[in-house]
């Protein structure tokens, strides 16, 4: 794998970082190819909607040079737990069609009334009282609870929009906690994602985010470094009520260079020796 600025690869989120609704962040597809002559690029998406195959169109539309097998989103993820761990499932989707027709595709059967013995939370834009019902009714006969992710919004061209984790307030009102997120910042879902691509050392990685929340925590918990790009969901004054911290901020991710991950590496390794001299001292 390639290896830029001492990082085995760095991986980049989407909405808010590449692109926001239908437009692209300037100067974005042009900084990523230089960018990936050298350094391993990876991209990791909260969408629950939509698959790496999806995904990675999308972004070859945007004039990203992207191969699928580069990209996962929360989406992937589901399909793989689900296929890990929820083998002849009943699954009620309250999730978007294309997520419910893949989890079909992989034998799983759906069903919308309260036999489901799994409901799956995502975004759904055609949620309707009656199927909160049903799902309520087979968490309460024993279903298991998962969610896409639990942002609690998304950037759009026309401004914020609401994600997977405005759903699962829903839900969370009713006294039910998802057991499982399939997206950042859940750890074992982000190791999951670094797992499919070959990277053994998370810790050797940066991530590139607009979300302090899930990009920038994801970092934290897995012991990534990470850069806030401010292009999308979270600002420069948020950064005060937020135990995890971003290791550097950007303007956007036009700014991730080669020349800045040599800086954000000797930056790093100054700081360590700093460190190790205060404990020895």
């Amino acid at each position: 794998m390639k290896n830029g600025g001492g990082y085995e690869a760095v991986i980049f989120d989407l909405d808010g970082t590449l692109f926001r609704g239908k437009e692209v962040i300037a100067g974005a597809p042009e900084a990523l190819a230089a960018l990936a002559e050298h350094t391993a690029c990876r991209f990791l998406s909260n969408n629950g909607e939509r698959t790496s195959t999806d995904l990675a169109q999308r972004l070859r539309n945007f004039g990203f040079d992207v191969h699928e097998d580069d990209v996962a989103s929360s989406a992937d993820l589901v399909l793989k737990y689900a296929r890990e761990t929820a083998r002849s499932a009943r699954i009620l989707a309250l999730s978007s069609p294309e997520l419910a027709s893949a989890l079909a595709a992989q034998g799983h059967m759906m069903v919308e009334d309260d036999s489901a013995t799994l409901v799956l939370i995502g975004v759904d834009r055609t949620l309707t009282r009656e199927r909160m019902v049903q799902g309520l009714r087979a968490l309460l006969n024993g279903a298991a609870l998962i969610a896409t992710n639990e942002d609690p919004t998304y950037p759009a061209a026309d401004g914020l929009r609401p994600a997977a984790g405005a759903y699962v307030g829903f839900f969370r009102g009713m006294g039910f906690e998802p057991e499982r997120f399939c997206g950042k910042p859940d750890e074992k879902a982000v190791r999951m994602a670094l797992e499919s691509w070959g990277v053994v050392r998370p810790s050797r990685c940066l991530f590139v985010g607009d979300n302090l929340r899930t990009d920038i925590a994801a970092a934290a918990r897995v012991g990534a470094d990470s850069v806030l790009v401010l292009s999308g969901v979270s600002a420069r004054s948020d950064i005060s009520a937020i135990q995890d911290k971003p290791t550097a901020i950007l303007e956007s991710v036009s700014g991730v260079t080669r020349s800045y991950l040599d800086e954000l590496a000797s930056r790093r390794k100054t700081e360590s020796i700093a460190l190790d001299r205060h404990v020895r001292q």
